[in-house]
């Protein structure tokens, strides 16, 4: 009994990087090689460490996934890749399941994204009109959208709660943030157990 409750103590916390992959495979490996030295088990779809089950589509295994861990880790980049079924994305769905489920989340957005929101919204036509942005592989809206689910657009400033998405444009500003969240394993521990955190108040 005492080496089973030892061995459940000693489990690893599982943390989920969201599936944002294309054309960011180099840094996305650092980024999971520097979580799993910090002693987490990372669940990542390139990485290959989500569980693949054959009777199921892509997204409801990077679904299924995002229940399984405990942390989730989203990152926001200007092309959100070819990881689509039928209209949903698998990393808009990934995000917004993580949230649903109250899993604590933290999230990255690329300063592209950042920047071309508010120059989207600066920007009109003689004629009043919004300037009608196309998709392509350099940038695609859904980005945008994707971070302002996450800032909670929709919700007045003063009764925002969790919206923090940390803005970077290098992978050295990436482990800065990294390391400052999940290298402190009280801290994480506060995040998870916040009723211990509070003496059950």
């Amino acid at each position: 009994m005492a080496k089973r409750l030892k061995a459940e103590s000693e489990k690893k916390v599982k943390i989920m990087v969201g599936s944002t992959v294309y054309g960011f495979e180099d840094q996305l490996s650092q980024i999971v090689a520097q979580l799993n030295t910090l002693g987490y088990d990372v669940l990542n779809s390139h990485y290959g460490s989500i569980k693949a089950n054959p009777n199921l589509s892509n997204l409801d295994n990077c679904l299924k996934a995002v229940a399984e861990c405990d942390l989730f880790l989203g990152i926001i980049r200007p092309y959100c890749g070819t990881g689509n079924i039928g209209e949903k994305n698998i990393t808009f769905e990934e995000i917004k399941e993580a949230i649903r489920l109250k899993k604590p989340y933290w999230f990255l957005v690329h300063r592209d994204v950042v920047y071309t929101r508010l120059l989207l919204k600066k920007m009109k036509l003689k004629s009043g009109d919004e300037v009608i942005f196309t998709d392509n592989r350099l940038f695609a809206k859904l980005s945008i959208e994707m971070y302002e689910y996450v800032i909670k657009n929709h919700i007045p400033v003063t009764l925002r709660n969790g919206n923090w998405a940390q803005e970077f444009y290098r992978l050295d500003e990436m482990m800065v943030y990294i390391n400052a969240q999940f290298t402190d394993k009280d801290f994480i521990n506060e995040v998870m157990n916040p009723k211990n955190s509070n003496d059950g108040k």
